[in-house]
């Protein structure tokens, strides 16, 4: 079974789904880049994630596994 990438999940959370184009022009991107992130081809830039993350609601660690240890809170202390 294969996990739906977060922004995709977030897009087909709407009734009717969110597109491609909708998310990329709230989020001031191409649909190519939501296109990459969500197929696993490119990462969320980490300059735009915050933004992204604040506009989805979908936790930064979600979007950027791979940055994980940015988001522990013990080692913001």
């Amino acid at each position: 079974m294969t996990v739906a990438h977060p922004l995709t999940a977030y897009r087909n959370s709407f009734t009717p789904p969110k597109s491609q184009d909708d998310l990329a022009r709230e989020l001031s991107v191409s649909r190519n880049a939501i296109n990459r992130w969500e197929n696993g081809k490119r990462k969320v830039d980490i300059e735009i994630l915050p933004r992204v993350a604040k506009h989805t609601g979908i936790p930064a660690r979600d979007l950027r596994p791979d940055l994980a240890e940015l988001f522990d809170p013990e080692r913001l202390t």
